[in-house]
């Protein structure tokens, strides 16, 4: 535990599950946990990901890393890892006080308090690992706001003193106004990432197991080349890339950040000519009913689910942007029973939903992460 996270609650916190070296909790704790839906699923992951970025960047120079540091850091490699671990260490127990309705004012002033330390420790380095750690940072503390005092995502902003939250349009526009024209990340994998291939992978249509060794052959079998194919939120991941190259040109890439799609055109455009960048709110999309044939969401619906009116209005877009037969293609940490029945199946008929559990092995991980991806037919 920290060294004053949230005093006696902080250590009723960590008695009942201590904190952990691995990138996420297990996946039972993790349904647990999901069920009494005090925390977002996203959030559980932030120390995991401050772990990632932490050594894929410093140490391993993975390949799901920015392409490009912006410039070199002031603090050491084993600085940073220290720093990393702290920052999960804060999410284990905000979310165990969560998970108990035991985060409230007084808790979550305490673990701000942890976090403001890691913030001073990261001071003005400039380093896209330290920007990266410091707006893990900017959301940790938004959320402990958000969940202890009922706030919503503007008042959450209001509060100043680096607080956001991952449903704020206005987070992701700072935060890529902050990257360079070639920073590419991809939270949960591209085409090419290895998964495991467990040998019962039946996508739709299929009547025998198909190869599932990486993201793009889970994702294949729903799509077809001459597919109109919407990124949904796209980032500067370089999936639509990957993809192109493939063979599926048609893609139409949304976000919320005019600095993110300017570089992305400025990068891709010549490569990929047919490929198109479209500054959009995934809640109130304005393409025409019945667009596309896929829809690809890979995080989004992760970052803006605990707001629950602009998940739901997400969801319903996705349904109307969809060809009759269209299916959407959720990339995410959430099971089955929390994306599908609670989330999709909640705003819209579908067809049929089908659910690929898989694992994405990383160099700069000790262990695997388990994801899921539901395809569900309109």
């Amino acid at each position: 535990m920290g060294k004053r996270a949230a005093g006696a609650k902080g250590k009723q916190a960590s008695d009942e599950g201590p904190a952990s070296a691995d990138p996420a909790p297990s996946s039972s704790k993790r349904s647990q946990r999901k069920k009494q839906g005090a925390w977002p699923t996203w959030l559980w992951f932030v120390g995991g990901f401050a772990l990632v970025v932490s050594l894929g960047r410093v140490f391993t120079g993975d390949s799901s890393a920015p392409s490009k540091r912006k410039k070199a850091s002031d603090l050491s490699p084993a600085r940073f890892l220290e720093l990393a671990l702290r920052l999960q260490e804060m999410t284990e127990i905000a979310s165990a006080l969560a998970g108990g309705d035991e985060l409230d004012s007084d808790a979550a002033k305490q673990l701000d308090a942890e976090l403001k330390e890691i913030e001073g420790e990261l001071g003005s380095d400039s380093s896209s690992t330290s920007r990266d750690l410091r707006s893990m940072v900017s959301v940790v503390r938004g959320t402990l706001y958000q969940k202890s005092e009922k706030l919503t995502d503007e008042e959450v902003e209001s509060l100043g003193g680096n607080s956001f939250t991952y449903a704020n349009p206005r987070y992701w526009d700072d935060y890529y106004n902050r990257t360079t024209e070639d920073e590419t990340y991809d939270w949960y994998g591209t085409w090419e990432t290895a998964v495991t291939d467990r040998g019962d992978f039946v996508p739709r249509g299929a009547s025998e197991p198909q190869p599932a060794g990486t993201l793009g052959q889970l994702l294949g079998p729903y799509l077809a080349k001459e597919s109109d194919i919407l990124m949904f939120g796209c980032g500067n991941s370089d999936l639509s890339e990957k993809m192109y190259v493939q063979g599926y040109e048609g893609i139409t890439n949304i976000d919320i950040s005019e600095k993110l799609l300017a570089n992305l055109r400025g990068r891709l455009q010549d490569k990929t000519p047919k490929m198109r960048w479209v500054f959009m709110n995934v809640s109130e999309l304005t393409f025409a009913d019945a667009s596309f044939d896929s829809i690809i969401d890979k995080g989004t619906l992760d970052a803006i689910e605990g707001n629950q009116a602009l998940l739901r209005a997400a969801v319903a877009e996705t349904h109307r942007a969809l060809r009759p037969g269209g299916v959407l293609l959720s990339i995410t940490f959430n099971n089955e029973e929390n994306r599908v029945q609670k989330q999709l199946r909640e705003v819209a008929e579908w067809s049929d939903c089908r659910t690929h559990s898989f694992e994405r092995i990383s160099a700069s991980s000790s262990g695997r992460n388990q994801y899921f991806l539901h395809a569900c037919q309109k």
